[in-house]
Protein backbone atom coordinates (compact mmCIF):
# COMPACT_ATOMS: atom_id res chain seq x y z
CA UNK A 1 0.00 0.00 0.00
CA UNK A 2 2.75 2.43 1.03
CA UNK A 3 4.47 1.68 -2.11
CA UNK A 4 1.57 2.30 -4.83
CA UNK A 5 0.89 5.66 -3.22
CA UNK A 6 5.04 6.23 -3.79
CA UNK A 7 4.58 5.17 -6.98
CA UNK A 8 1.66 7.77 -7.81
CA UNK A 9 3.56 10.48 -5.72
CA UNK A 10 6.29 10.35 -8.09
CA UNK A 11 4.82 9.93 -11.24
CA UNK A 12 2.76 12.84 -9.83
CA UNK A 13 6.06 15.03 -9.81
CA UNK A 14 7.38 13.61 -12.83
CA UNK A 15 4.04 15.01 -14.29
CA UNK A 16 4.12 18.47 -12.88
CA UNK A 17 7.85 19.15 -14.21
CA UNK A 18 7.04 18.26 -17.65
CA UNK A 19 3.97 20.58 -17.20
CA UNK A 20 6.28 23.37 -15.89
CA UNK A 21 9.13 22.98 -18.75
CA UNK A 22 5.83 23.15 -21.37
CA UNK A 23 4.14 26.31 -19.60
CA UNK A 24 7.81 27.74 -19.81
CA UNK A 25 8.86 27.31 -23.26
CA UNK A 26 5.42 28.79 -24.00
CA UNK A 27 6.34 31.57 -21.72
CA UNK A 28 9.75 31.94 -23.51
CA UNK A 29 8.26 31.89 -26.80
CA UNK A 30 5.95 34.34 -25.90
CA UNK A 31 8.85 36.60 -24.86
CA UNK A 32 10.93 35.52 -27.85
CA UNK A 33 7.93 36.61 -30.14
CA UNK A 34 7.24 39.74 -28.35
CA UNK A 35 10.68 40.83 -28.38
CA UNK A 36 11.71 40.08 -32.30
CA UNK A 37 10.75 43.64 -34.52
CA UNK A 38 8.21 42.45 -37.12
CA UNK A 39 9.95 43.79 -40.97
CA UNK A 40 8.70 44.32 -44.37
CA UNK A 41 10.98 43.00 -46.78
CA UNK A 42 11.02 43.77 -50.65
CA UNK A 43 13.18 42.02 -53.01
CA UNK A 44 15.15 44.36 -55.64
CA UNK A 45 13.36 45.25 -58.92
CA UNK A 46 14.88 46.36 -61.98
CA UNK A 47 12.67 49.71 -63.30
CA UNK A 48 13.51 53.69 -63.81
CA UNK A 49 13.70 56.81 -61.43
CA UNK A 50 11.10 59.29 -62.52
CA UNK A 51 11.87 63.27 -61.59
CA UNK A 52 8.11 65.24 -60.94
CA UNK A 53 8.49 69.10 -61.33
CA UNK A 54 5.68 70.68 -60.21
CA UNK A 55 5.45 74.33 -60.09
CA UNK A 56 3.26 77.72 -60.22
CA UNK A 57 2.55 80.52 -62.42
CA UNK A 58 0.90 83.34 -64.18
CA UNK A 59 0.23 84.18 -67.87
CA UNK A 60 2.22 87.32 -69.00
CA UNK A 61 2.09 88.94 -72.25
CA UNK A 62 4.74 88.61 -74.76
CA UNK A 63 4.78 92.29 -75.91
CA UNK A 64 4.09 95.12 -73.82
CA UNK A 65 3.17 98.71 -76.30
CA UNK A 66 4.37 101.81 -74.65
CA UNK A 67 2.36 105.00 -75.17
CA UNK A 68 4.04 108.31 -74.68
CA UNK A 69 3.01 111.94 -75.71
CA UNK A 70 4.52 114.83 -75.53
CA UNK A 71 6.06 116.03 -71.74
CA UNK A 72 4.82 118.95 -70.15
CA UNK A 73 0.84 118.66 -71.26
CA UNK A 74 -1.97 119.33 -69.01
CA UNK A 75 -4.34 116.02 -68.66
CA UNK A 76 -8.00 116.54 -68.77
CA UNK A 77 -9.42 112.91 -68.16
CA UNK A 78 -8.12 109.35 -67.86
CA UNK A 79 -10.79 107.36 -69.62
CA UNK A 80 -9.24 103.23 -68.43
CA UNK A 81 -8.37 101.94 -65.44
CA UNK A 82 -5.08 99.43 -64.93
CA UNK A 83 -6.30 95.71 -66.19
CA UNK A 84 -8.48 97.10 -68.75
CA UNK A 85 -9.11 95.96 -71.78
CA UNK A 86 -8.93 98.01 -74.75
CA UNK A 87 -9.82 98.13 -78.65
CA UNK A 88 -7.09 99.64 -80.97
CA UNK A 89 -8.20 102.97 -81.43
CA UNK A 90 -10.34 103.82 -77.91
CA UNK A 91 -9.25 107.03 -76.24
CA UNK A 92 -6.99 106.36 -73.15
CA UNK A 93 -6.66 109.65 -72.69
CA UNK A 94 -7.12 113.49 -73.69
CA UNK A 95 -4.78 116.35 -73.16
CA UNK A 96 -6.30 120.02 -71.88
CA UNK A 97 -6.72 121.77 -75.09
CA UNK A 98 -6.88 125.07 -73.97
CA UNK A 99 -3.03 124.19 -72.83
CA UNK A 100 -2.19 122.62 -75.65
CA UNK A 101 -2.64 125.84 -77.39
CA UNK A 102 -0.79 128.07 -75.10
CA UNK A 103 2.04 125.38 -75.06
CA UNK A 104 1.87 126.23 -79.52
CA UNK A 105 1.64 129.43 -79.11
CA UNK A 106 4.52 129.65 -76.54
CA UNK A 107 6.60 127.34 -78.74
CA UNK A 108 6.12 129.55 -82.04
CA UNK A 109 7.39 132.15 -80.24
CA UNK A 110 10.29 130.74 -78.95
CA UNK A 111 11.09 129.19 -82.62
CA UNK A 112 11.63 133.02 -83.81
CA UNK A 113 13.58 133.79 -81.19
CA UNK A 114 15.77 131.41 -81.86
CA UNK A 115 15.44 132.12 -85.54
CA UNK A 116 17.09 135.64 -85.00
CA UNK A 117 19.48 134.35 -82.60
CA UNK A 118 20.44 131.81 -85.67
CA UNK A 119 20.37 134.65 -88.01
CA UNK A 120 22.42 137.06 -85.88
CA UNK A 121 25.04 133.79 -84.94
CA UNK A 122 25.58 133.95 -89.05
CA UNK A 123 26.10 137.72 -89.28
CA UNK A 124 28.72 137.36 -86.78
CA UNK A 125 30.21 134.84 -88.00
CA UNK A 126 30.28 136.57 -91.57
CA UNK A 127 31.61 139.86 -89.69
CA UNK A 128 34.01 138.09 -88.04
CA UNK A 129 35.49 135.81 -90.79
CA UNK A 130 35.23 139.45 -93.17
CA UNK A 131 37.86 141.42 -90.28
CA UNK A 132 39.90 138.49 -90.14
CA UNK A 133 40.07 138.56 -94.11
CA UNK A 134 41.04 142.29 -93.50
CA UNK A 135 43.33 142.25 -90.72
CA UNK A 136 45.37 139.30 -93.19
CA UNK A 137 45.18 141.57 -95.95
CA UNK A 138 46.50 144.65 -94.14
CA UNK A 139 49.35 143.09 -92.56
CA UNK A 140 50.85 141.68 -95.47
CA UNK A 141 50.19 145.47 -97.18
CA UNK A 142 52.00 146.58 -94.49
CA UNK A 143 54.70 143.80 -94.30
CA UNK A 144 55.83 144.59 -98.30
CA UNK A 145 55.88 148.31 -97.77
CA UNK A 146 58.18 148.15 -94.51
CA UNK A 147 60.32 145.42 -96.66
CA UNK A 148 60.23 147.56 -99.63
CA UNK A 149 60.99 151.02 -98.35
CA UNK A 150 64.29 149.41 -96.37
CA UNK A 151 65.13 147.42 -99.50
CA UNK A 152 64.96 150.72 -101.32
CA UNK A 153 67.23 152.22 -97.90
CA UNK A 154 69.39 149.10 -98.44
CA UNK A 155 70.23 149.28 -102.02
CA UNK A 156 70.53 153.25 -101.92
CA UNK A 157 73.76 152.72 -99.16
CA UNK A 158 74.88 149.95 -100.90
CA UNK A 159 75.32 152.20 -103.99
CA UNK A 160 76.89 155.00 -101.67
CA UNK A 161 79.31 152.13 -100.23
CA UNK A 162 80.71 151.48 -103.73
CA UNK A 163 80.81 154.82 -104.63
CA UNK A 164 83.10 155.28 -101.47
CA UNK A 165 85.27 152.59 -102.18
CA UNK A 166 85.56 153.37 -106.21
CA UNK A 167 86.36 156.75 -104.76
CA UNK A 168 89.55 155.66 -102.29
CA UNK A 169 90.32 152.91 -104.79
CA UNK A 170 91.06 155.82 -107.09
CA UNK A 171 92.58 157.79 -105.25
CA UNK A 172 95.31 155.26 -104.42
CA UNK A 173 95.37 154.48 -108.41
CA UNK A 174 96.08 158.25 -109.36
CA UNK A 175 92.85 158.30 -111.38
CA UNK A 176 90.45 161.72 -111.20
CA UNK A 177 88.23 161.20 -109.00
CA UNK A 178 85.65 163.82 -111.30
CA UNK A 179 86.07 161.49 -114.53
CA UNK A 180 86.03 158.09 -112.57
CA UNK A 181 82.68 159.17 -110.55
CA UNK A 182 80.92 160.49 -113.36
CA UNK A 183 81.75 157.00 -115.72
CA UNK A 184 80.14 155.16 -112.68
CA UNK A 185 77.15 157.20 -112.85
CA UNK A 186 76.70 156.87 -116.00
CA UNK A 187 76.83 153.47 -115.78
CA UNK A 188 74.90 153.12 -112.96
CA UNK A 189 71.80 155.43 -114.73
CA UNK A 190 71.89 153.14 -117.62
CA UNK A 191 71.49 149.70 -115.33
CA UNK A 192 69.14 151.54 -113.55
CA UNK A 193 66.99 152.92 -116.28
CA UNK A 194 67.04 149.04 -117.99
CA UNK A 195 65.76 147.74 -114.76
CA UNK A 196 63.07 150.24 -114.80
CA UNK A 197 62.07 148.84 -117.86
CA UNK A 198 62.05 145.82 -117.13
CA UNK A 199 60.03 145.89 -114.23
CA UNK A 200 57.32 147.97 -115.78
CA UNK A 201 56.85 145.84 -118.63
CA UNK A 202 56.66 143.23 -116.23
CA UNK A 203 53.63 144.78 -114.04
CA UNK A 204 51.95 145.51 -117.79
CA UNK A 205 52.53 141.70 -118.14
CA UNK A 206 50.84 141.18 -115.19
CA UNK A 207 48.33 143.56 -115.10
CA UNK A 208 46.94 141.98 -118.68
CA UNK A 209 47.09 138.60 -117.11
CA UNK A 210 44.70 139.77 -114.25
CA UNK A 211 42.37 141.14 -116.77
CA UNK A 212 42.35 138.18 -118.98
CA UNK A 213 41.86 135.90 -116.04
CA UNK A 214 38.58 138.30 -114.82
CA UNK A 215 36.91 137.54 -118.24
CA UNK A 216 37.92 133.76 -118.20
CA UNK A 217 36.02 133.91 -114.72
CA UNK A 218 33.19 135.90 -116.27
CA UNK A 219 32.30 133.59 -119.13
CA UNK A 220 32.61 130.50 -117.46
CA UNK A 221 30.61 131.97 -114.69
CA UNK A 222 27.77 132.96 -117.60
CA UNK A 223 28.17 129.94 -119.08
CA UNK A 224 27.96 127.63 -115.69
CA UNK A 225 24.88 129.93 -115.45
CA UNK A 226 23.28 128.74 -118.64
CA UNK A 227 23.63 125.01 -118.26
CA UNK A 228 22.59 124.90 -114.19
CA UNK A 229 19.15 124.76 -113.38
CA UNK A 230 17.90 127.30 -110.75
CA UNK A 231 18.32 126.61 -106.60
CA UNK A 232 19.24 127.84 -103.39
CA UNK A 233 23.18 127.94 -102.61
CA UNK A 234 22.98 128.82 -99.06
CA UNK A 235 20.45 127.14 -97.12
CA UNK A 236 18.64 130.06 -94.39
CA UNK A 237 16.36 129.29 -91.59
CA UNK A 238 13.30 130.93 -93.10
CA UNK A 239 12.56 131.15 -96.88
CA UNK A 240 12.94 134.09 -98.17
CA UNK A 241 9.53 136.74 -98.48
CA UNK A 242 10.36 137.26 -102.38
CA UNK A 243 12.15 135.08 -104.81
CA UNK A 244 14.37 136.43 -106.57
CA UNK A 245 14.63 135.85 -110.42
CA UNK A 246 18.19 134.31 -111.47
CA UNK A 247 18.51 135.08 -115.60
CA UNK A 248 21.71 133.87 -117.56
CA UNK A 249 23.35 137.40 -117.45
CA UNK A 250 25.61 138.21 -114.83
CA UNK A 251 24.88 141.44 -112.58
CA UNK A 252 26.98 144.42 -112.09
CA UNK A 253 27.81 143.33 -108.47
CA UNK A 254 28.19 139.57 -109.36
CA UNK A 255 31.05 140.75 -112.12
CA UNK A 256 32.81 142.92 -109.09
CA UNK A 257 32.49 140.17 -106.95
CA UNK A 258 34.37 137.93 -109.51
CA UNK A 259 37.09 140.90 -110.47
CA UNK A 260 37.34 141.26 -106.78
CA UNK A 261 38.16 137.43 -106.13
CA UNK A 262 40.83 137.27 -109.05
CA UNK A 263 42.24 140.19 -108.14
CA UNK A 264 42.71 138.80 -104.79
CA UNK A 265 44.63 135.79 -105.87
CA UNK A 266 47.33 138.31 -107.68
CA UNK A 267 47.06 140.33 -104.97
CA UNK A 268 50.58 139.67 -103.36
CA UNK A 269 52.44 138.91 -106.99
CA UNK A 270 50.34 142.73 -108.02
CA UNK A 271 51.50 144.21 -104.93
CA UNK A 272 55.53 142.68 -105.59
CA UNK A 273 55.54 143.85 -109.32
CA UNK A 274 54.23 147.89 -108.35
CA UNK A 275 56.98 147.37 -105.47
CA UNK A 276 59.42 146.87 -107.90
CA UNK A 277 58.45 149.06 -110.39
CA UNK A 278 58.77 151.68 -107.51
CA UNK A 279 62.34 150.86 -106.68
CA UNK A 280 63.34 150.82 -110.15
CA UNK A 281 61.63 154.47 -110.80
CA UNK A 282 63.28 155.28 -107.33
CA UNK A 283 66.85 154.56 -108.78
CA UNK A 284 66.23 155.90 -112.32
CA UNK A 285 66.12 159.34 -109.79
CA UNK A 286 68.51 158.62 -107.28
CA UNK A 287 71.23 157.53 -110.71
CA UNK A 288 70.19 160.35 -112.26
CA UNK A 289 70.43 163.00 -109.75
CA UNK A 290 73.58 162.01 -108.85
CA UNK A 291 74.89 161.81 -112.34
CA UNK A 292 73.76 165.28 -112.69
CA UNK A 293 74.79 166.51 -109.13
CA UNK A 294 78.63 165.06 -110.40
CA UNK A 295 78.41 167.31 -113.98
CA UNK A 296 77.79 170.35 -111.94
CA UNK A 297 80.42 170.21 -109.64
CA UNK A 298 82.89 169.09 -112.31
CA UNK A 299 82.07 172.43 -113.94
CA UNK A 300 81.73 174.87 -111.12
CA UNK A 301 85.21 172.53 -109.78
CA UNK A 302 84.94 170.30 -107.14
CA UNK A 303 87.84 170.53 -104.06
CA UNK A 304 90.22 167.19 -104.48
CA UNK A 305 89.52 165.29 -101.10
CA UNK A 306 92.34 164.33 -99.08
CA UNK A 307 93.08 160.82 -98.21
CA UNK A 308 91.47 160.48 -94.47
CA UNK A 309 87.81 162.23 -96.54
CA UNK A 310 87.74 158.97 -98.87
CA UNK A 311 88.52 156.70 -95.84
CA UNK A 312 86.04 158.64 -93.65
CA UNK A 313 83.40 158.40 -96.81
CA UNK A 314 84.31 154.84 -96.94
CA UNK A 315 83.49 154.13 -93.18
CA UNK A 316 80.39 156.71 -93.33
CA UNK A 317 78.68 154.59 -96.13
CA UNK A 318 79.58 150.66 -94.68
CA UNK A 319 78.00 152.28 -91.04
CA UNK A 320 74.99 153.85 -93.17
CA UNK A 321 74.68 150.41 -95.11
CA UNK A 322 74.80 147.93 -92.03
CA UNK A 323 72.02 150.40 -90.07
CA UNK A 324 69.81 149.44 -93.96
CA UNK A 325 70.69 146.19 -93.62
CA UNK A 326 69.57 146.15 -89.75
CA UNK A 327 66.28 148.21 -90.80
CA UNK A 328 65.49 145.31 -93.04
CA UNK A 329 66.02 142.59 -91.15
CA UNK A 330 64.21 144.11 -87.98
CA UNK A 331 61.24 145.05 -90.71
CA UNK A 332 60.71 141.27 -91.90
CA UNK A 333 60.80 140.19 -88.27
CA UNK A 334 58.37 142.79 -86.96
CA UNK A 335 55.77 142.79 -90.17
CA UNK A 336 56.33 139.09 -90.68
CA UNK A 337 55.34 138.19 -86.78
CA UNK A 338 52.21 140.80 -87.75
CA UNK A 339 51.51 138.51 -90.47
CA UNK A 340 51.49 135.06 -87.99
CA UNK A 341 49.19 136.60 -85.92
CA UNK A 342 46.93 137.77 -88.30
CA UNK A 343 46.70 134.27 -89.87
CA UNK A 344 46.61 131.80 -86.62
CA UNK A 345 43.61 130.11 -86.56
CA UNK A 346 40.55 131.77 -84.50
CA UNK A 347 39.11 129.13 -81.91
CA UNK A 348 35.95 126.77 -83.06
CA UNK A 349 32.63 128.49 -83.23
CA UNK A 350 29.86 126.49 -83.84
CA UNK A 351 27.30 128.50 -81.96
CA UNK A 352 25.22 129.26 -85.53
CA UNK A 353 25.30 125.45 -86.34
CA UNK A 354 24.31 124.75 -82.87
CA UNK A 355 21.33 127.04 -82.67
CA UNK A 356 20.10 126.21 -86.40
CA UNK A 357 19.74 122.45 -84.92
CA UNK A 358 17.79 123.82 -82.02
CA UNK A 359 15.84 125.30 -84.28
CA UNK A 360 15.03 121.82 -86.04
CA UNK A 361 13.97 120.35 -82.79
CA UNK A 362 11.96 122.92 -82.22
CA UNK A 363 10.23 122.46 -85.11
CA UNK A 364 9.90 118.86 -84.65
CA UNK A 365 8.07 119.06 -81.58
CA UNK A 366 5.96 122.03 -83.39
CA UNK A 367 4.84 119.30 -85.52
CA UNK A 368 3.94 116.99 -82.43
CA UNK A 369 1.92 119.35 -80.69
CA UNK A 370 0.39 120.50 -83.64
CA UNK A 371 -0.46 116.54 -84.52
CA UNK A 372 -2.19 116.37 -81.20
CA UNK A 373 -4.00 119.72 -81.41
CA UNK A 374 -5.63 118.18 -84.88
CA UNK A 375 -6.78 115.16 -83.22
CA UNK A 376 -8.28 117.21 -80.33
CA UNK A 377 -5.86 116.06 -77.72
CA UNK A 378 -6.94 112.58 -78.03
CA UNK A 379 -4.25 109.39 -77.09
CA UNK A 380 -5.21 106.24 -78.72
CA UNK A 381 -4.69 103.01 -78.29
CA UNK A 382 -2.35 101.56 -80.83
CA UNK A 383 -3.28 97.93 -80.62
CA UNK A 384 -5.82 95.56 -78.49
CA UNK A 385 -4.89 95.40 -75.52
CA UNK A 386 -5.01 95.31 -71.75
CA UNK A 387 -3.67 98.34 -69.57
CA UNK A 388 -0.86 96.97 -67.47
CA UNK A 389 0.42 100.42 -66.16
CA UNK A 390 -0.97 104.02 -66.23
CA UNK A 391 1.68 106.97 -64.68
CA UNK A 392 -0.93 109.56 -65.36
CA UNK A 393 -3.67 111.43 -63.32
CA UNK A 394 -6.19 113.87 -64.32
CA UNK A 395 -5.26 117.67 -63.91
CA UNK A 396 -1.48 116.47 -63.56
CA UNK A 397 1.40 117.00 -66.74
CA UNK A 398 2.78 114.45 -68.76
CA UNK A 399 6.03 113.86 -68.30
CA UNK A 400 9.01 112.55 -71.23
CA UNK A 401 8.14 108.91 -69.69
CA UNK A 402 6.03 106.21 -70.58
CA UNK A 403 2.26 107.42 -69.81
CA UNK A 404 0.45 104.41 -70.51
CA UNK A 405 1.95 100.04 -70.37
CA UNK A 406 -0.45 97.97 -73.00
CA UNK A 407 -0.14 94.50 -72.93
CA UNK A 408 -0.45 93.72 -76.68
CA UNK A 409 -3.18 90.76 -76.84
CA UNK A 410 -2.42 90.22 -80.72
CA UNK A 411 1.38 88.74 -79.84
CA UNK A 412 -0.34 86.00 -77.96
CA UNK A 413 0.24 85.03 -73.90
CA UNK A 414 3.04 83.08 -72.17
CA UNK A 415 3.33 81.14 -68.69
CA UNK A 416 6.13 82.41 -66.12
CA UNK A 417 6.98 80.40 -63.15
CA UNK A 418 9.74 80.13 -60.84
CA UNK A 419 12.07 76.87 -60.86
CA UNK A 420 14.21 75.91 -57.74
CA UNK A 421 17.62 75.26 -57.84
CA UNK A 422 16.86 71.65 -57.37
CA UNK A 423 14.27 71.12 -59.98
CA UNK A 424 16.55 72.97 -62.31
CA UNK A 425 18.46 69.52 -62.77
CA UNK A 426 15.46 67.62 -64.38
CA UNK A 427 13.76 70.80 -66.28
CA UNK A 428 15.18 72.82 -69.04
CA UNK A 429 15.11 74.35 -72.64
CA UNK A 430 12.87 72.63 -75.33
CA UNK A 431 11.66 70.46 -72.36
CA UNK A 432 7.39 69.40 -72.95
CA UNK A 433 5.74 70.36 -70.42
CA UNK A 434 1.69 70.00 -69.04
CA UNK A 435 -0.11 72.89 -67.98
CA UNK A 436 -3.46 72.53 -66.27
CA UNK A 437 -5.50 76.14 -65.96
CA UNK A 438 -6.14 76.94 -62.05
CA UNK A 439 -10.19 78.18 -62.40
CA UNK A 440 -11.47 75.71 -65.13
CA UNK A 441 -8.59 72.52 -64.76
CA UNK A 442 -8.21 72.29 -68.03
CA UNK A 443 -4.91 70.55 -69.49
CA UNK A 444 -2.59 71.91 -72.32
CA UNK A 445 -0.12 68.85 -72.61
CA UNK A 446 3.41 69.00 -74.97
CA UNK A 447 3.78 72.60 -74.64
CA UNK A 448 7.47 73.45 -74.78
CA UNK A 449 9.77 75.59 -72.39
CA UNK A 450 11.28 78.39 -74.70
CA UNK A 451 12.60 80.24 -72.17
CA UNK A 452 14.90 79.17 -69.29
CA UNK A 453 17.00 81.65 -67.67
CA UNK A 454 18.56 82.22 -64.00
CA UNK A 455 16.44 84.44 -61.81
CA UNK A 456 16.68 87.90 -60.30
CA UNK A 457 13.88 87.16 -57.74
CA UNK A 458 15.90 84.33 -56.15
CA UNK A 459 19.13 83.24 -55.85
CA UNK A 460 20.31 79.85 -57.22
CA UNK A 461 16.89 80.09 -58.65
CA UNK A 462 15.13 79.89 -62.59
CA UNK A 463 12.75 81.28 -64.67
CA UNK A 464 10.87 79.21 -67.54
CA UNK A 465 8.51 80.83 -69.90
CA UNK A 466 5.96 78.76 -71.90
CA UNK A 467 4.66 80.18 -75.23
CA UNK A 468 0.49 79.11 -75.25
CA UNK A 469 -1.11 79.00 -78.05
CA UNK A 470 -4.32 81.34 -79.17
CA UNK A 471 -7.30 80.60 -77.37
CA UNK A 472 -5.82 78.94 -73.98
CA UNK A 473 -5.06 80.78 -71.11
CA UNK A 474 -6.50 84.24 -70.58
CA UNK A 475 -3.65 87.41 -69.43
CA UNK A 476 -3.14 87.10 -65.55
CA UNK A 477 -4.96 83.37 -65.23
CA UNK A 478 -2.83 80.97 -63.13
CA UNK A 479 -1.93 77.76 -64.13
CA UNK A 480 0.25 74.62 -62.43
CA UNK A 481 3.05 73.21 -64.32
CA UNK A 482 4.17 69.54 -64.46
CA UNK A 483 6.81 67.88 -65.91
CA UNK A 484 8.05 64.32 -65.64
CA UNK A 485 11.58 62.64 -66.64
CA UNK A 486 12.54 59.27 -66.12
CA UNK A 487 16.15 58.01 -66.25
CA UNK A 488 18.13 54.79 -67.78
CA UNK A 489 16.69 51.20 -66.72
CA UNK A 490 18.11 50.12 -63.59
CA UNK A 491 18.42 46.45 -62.78
CA UNK A 492 18.43 47.13 -58.92
CA UNK A 493 16.05 49.79 -57.47
CA UNK A 494 14.49 49.51 -53.69
CA UNK A 495 12.52 51.77 -51.99
CA UNK A 496 14.00 55.19 -50.27
CA UNK A 497 12.87 53.56 -46.88
CA UNK A 498 15.43 50.90 -47.19
CA UNK A 499 17.88 53.39 -47.67
CA UNK A 500 20.26 54.16 -43.74
CA UNK A 501 23.41 55.92 -43.25
CA UNK A 502 26.23 54.72 -41.15
CA UNK A 503 28.50 56.97 -39.03
CA UNK A 504 31.08 58.05 -41.92
CA UNK A 505 27.34 59.10 -44.17
CA UNK A 506 27.76 55.79 -45.98
CA UNK A 507 24.89 54.42 -47.39
CA UNK A 508 23.99 50.70 -46.21
CA UNK A 509 20.80 48.43 -46.39
CA UNK A 510 19.57 45.87 -43.52
CA UNK A 511 18.50 42.32 -45.79
CA UNK A 512 17.02 39.19 -43.76
CA UNK A 513 19.63 36.70 -42.94
CA UNK A 514 19.20 33.13 -40.89
CA UNK A 515 21.28 31.67 -38.54
CA UNK A 516 21.56 29.17 -36.58
CA UNK A 517 21.17 29.91 -32.79
CA UNK A 518 21.17 27.56 -29.31
CA UNK A 519 17.18 28.14 -29.60
CA UNK A 520 17.38 26.90 -33.62
CA UNK A 521 17.10 28.76 -36.59
CA UNK A 522 16.40 32.93 -36.42
CA UNK A 523 16.41 35.55 -38.76
CA UNK A 524 18.05 38.42 -38.35
CA UNK A 525 19.17 41.81 -39.98
CA UNK A 526 22.17 42.00 -41.78
CA UNK A 527 24.17 45.46 -43.30
CA UNK A 528 24.53 45.27 -46.99
CA UNK A 529 26.77 48.62 -47.73
CA UNK A 530 25.67 50.10 -51.35
CA UNK A 531 26.45 52.82 -53.78
CA UNK A 532 22.99 54.85 -54.95
CA UNK A 533 23.42 55.60 -58.31
CA UNK A 534 20.17 57.54 -58.23
CA UNK A 535 16.89 58.46 -56.50
CA UNK A 536 14.42 60.49 -55.88
CA UNK A 537 11.60 60.50 -53.43
CA UNK A 538 10.32 57.15 -53.14
CA UNK A 539 13.18 54.81 -55.01
CA UNK A 540 16.61 54.58 -55.34
CA UNK A 541 18.67 53.01 -58.03
CA UNK A 542 21.91 51.11 -56.57
CA UNK A 543 25.22 50.03 -58.45
CA UNK A 544 24.47 45.90 -59.35
CA UNK A 545 26.43 43.70 -57.26
CA UNK A 546 26.05 44.55 -53.75
CA UNK A 547 22.55 42.83 -53.64
CA UNK A 548 20.66 39.88 -55.47
CA UNK A 549 17.29 39.88 -57.05
CA UNK A 550 16.61 37.53 -54.41
CA UNK A 551 17.68 39.37 -51.07
CA UNK A 552 15.22 40.15 -48.78
CA UNK A 553 15.25 43.74 -48.15
CA UNK A 554 14.13 45.47 -45.07
CA UNK A 555 12.20 48.41 -45.73
CA UNK A 556 9.82 49.08 -43.24
CA UNK A 557 9.49 47.51 -39.17
CA UNK A 558 7.10 48.08 -36.17
CA UNK A 559 10.18 48.84 -34.36
CA UNK A 560 13.45 50.73 -34.69
CA UNK A 561 15.57 47.24 -36.09
CA UNK A 562 19.60 47.84 -35.93
CA UNK A 563 22.34 45.38 -37.71
CA UNK A 564 21.90 42.19 -35.94
CA UNK A 565 18.32 42.70 -34.48
CA UNK A 566 16.27 39.77 -34.71
CA UNK A 567 13.61 39.87 -36.73
CA UNK A 568 10.12 38.25 -38.13
CA UNK A 569 9.12 38.97 -41.71
CA UNK A 570 5.59 39.74 -41.24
Amino acid sequence: MYLKKEKISIWKWIGLFFGAMILFTILSRAIYQHSTAVVTTKMPTSGTITHTVQLSGKTLQNQEQAVTTVAGLRVASVCVNEGQQVNQGDVLFTLDLDYLEETILTQKQNMEKQRLSVQDAWSQNAATQKRRSNAQAQAEENYNSAVSQAETALDRAARDLERAKTALENYYKGITEDKAQEEALVSECQKAKSDYDAALAALELLQQEIADKIQEAIDRAEQERAQAPQQETVPEVLPPAEPVPQTDTLTQAEIDAIANAVRAEYAQRLSDARSAVEQARQAVDETNAALEACRQEQQTGSPVRSEQELLEAVEKAQQTYDDALSALENAKTTYGRAISSANLPDGSNHTAQIGQITYDQMALALDKLEALLDGEGKILSPVDGIVTRCNIQTGEKTTDTTAMLLADLSQGCKFSGLVTEEQSKYIGLGDRVTLRAGSTGKRYEDLPVTTFSPSEETEGGYRLTVQLPANTLSLGASAELSFTRKSQPYSCCVPVSALHLDVRNQPYVLVVEQVNTVLGPQQQARKVSVTVLEQNETTAALAEGALSSKQQVIVGSDRAVDIGSRVRVS
